[in-house]
């Protein structure tokens, strides 16, 4: 449905506690590859296919267990999952099917809700 006014998420920003802890997470365990990151502040971009994801710390944005969710679509979700417990990530929920797709919850380590996502064929 065409919208005149919002035209495209911009970004999607994650608040953490921990800005080193929650970089290497995002870098090391998740994968991803750091982007725009301005010196002498804590925030640092991510794109992931079109999206840019936002993670910074901030005195007045605090991270919340029941905020922000970030899905990550994966080609193989038993592989992704596998690898991320060899890493050490505890899901909250293990890999549930829906009529539309599989998906699995994890936390970030100031505890941000991500799940690693996969749809199924049309």
């Amino acid at each position: 449905m065409p919208n005149d006014m919002i035209k495209e998420v911009a970004f999607v920003a994650v608040a953490v506690s921990d800005f080193k802890r929650a970089r290497k997470f995002y870098e090391e365990t998740l994968e991803l590859k750091a982007g725009s990151s301005p010196e002498n502040y804590p925030w640092v971009e991510f794109e992931v296919g079109d999206v840019t994801i936002g993670v910074g710390q901030h005195e007045n944005w605090q991270p919340s267990r029941d905020g922000t969710t970030i899905a990550f679509e994966v080609d193989d979700i038993d592989a992704a999952i596998t690898k991320l417990k060899e890493r050490g990530v505890k899901f909250d929920m293990e890999k549930t099917e829906t009529p539309v797709c599989f998906m699995a919850q994890f936390r970030d380590p100031d505890g941000n809700k991500l799940l690693v996502h996969k749809r199924k064929s049309a």
